[in-house]
């Protein structure tokens, strides 16, 4: 159980580093008006829910939901919450399908291992 809070704190500070990365490199206020957040920054949030996935299979679903979850949070603190913030936390949930998505093959790779080591 106690691996698990180091996970959390990954994926919370890898989807908050990556919003904050992608708008100052990009100038942009909002992190996904930039091109390089989809070409750079969902990658690398795809990538990371996979190894959390990967290092804690169960639930996998949550390594991919929870760094597109601390991304709203950061843009509801640190920009308010604006007239558009349904749509916006509409976009965040299809935002994190394709880190979802890895995190299944992640953990299913995760599991693939397990059995492979505990044999």
């Amino acid at each position: 159980m106690k691996k698990e809070y180091w996970l959390y704190a990954a994926a919370i500070v890898s989807g908050i580093f990556v919003w904050i990365l992608v708008s100052a490199l990009s100038g942009r206020r909002e992190a996904w008006d930039s091109q390089w957040y989809f070409l750079v920054g969902m990658p690398v949030v795809c990538v990371v829910s996979a190894c959390l996935a990967f290092f804690e299979p169960s639930r996998p679903w949550r390594w991919g939901m929870i760094p597109l979850a601390a991304q709203a949070v950061w843009m509801i603190v640190t920009q308010g919450p604006g007239n558009l913030l349904p749509i916006g936390l509409v976009v965040f949930g299809v935002l994190a399908i394709p880190s979802m998505t890895t995190a299944q093959i992640g953990a299913w790779l995760g599991k693939k291992n397990a059995a492979r080591v505990s044999r």
